[in-house]
């Protein structure tokens, strides 16, 4: 019984060592660099989250809202998986912001999944770009800054 628990945990440490936590949280320090912001570990998944408080006056049906009741934020999530990182994402984006961020999101190879509205008679009008990509962290985040930077921030 005991030589059991022995080699039980010695595969357990071959397939998941010790680093490989530890290796997560390094990430999210990256990534903090690299937004200039706080980045949330949650389980091994590093989560980005930049709230877009330079958009003014938005309402909703002709009524003022707060920026998180409707959702006007960059929303980004990256997990280590098989040696690469996947991202899924979500941006917040002002109409005529769109086209820039798409080009700047390609040019990083990084996929669009969806473009649509959440509300409807919203003002300004927003746009929700959703995105999704495998590959490597730093190579993603640096792409999906730039494409922030396209934005008004």
């Amino acid at each position: 019984m005991l030589r059991s628990l022995i080699a039980a945990a010695l595969l357990f440490s071959l397939f998941f060592p010790a680093s490989a936590h530890a290796q997560g949280n390094a990430d999210c320090e990256k990534l903090k660099g690299i937004f200039n912001t706080d980045v949330e570990n949650a389980n091994g998944v590093c989560k980005v989250e930049i709230i877009r408080e330079n958009i003014k006056q938005p309402t909703f049906m002709d009524k003022k809202l707060k920026m998180e009741m409707m959702e006007l934020a960059f929303h980004i999530s990256f997990e280590n998986v098989d040696r690469q990182t996947a991202v899924m994402g979500e941006l917040a984006l002002l109409q005529d912001e769109v086209n820039p961020v798409l080009d700047e999101l390609r040019k990083g190879e990084i996929e669009i999944s969806a473009l649509h509205n959440h509300m409807l008679f919203e003002k300004p009008r927003i746009m929700y770009l959703h995105f999704q990509g495998i590959g490597d962290m730093e190579q993603q985040a640096k792409s999906i800054k730039a494409a922030i930077e396209k934005t008004t921030k």
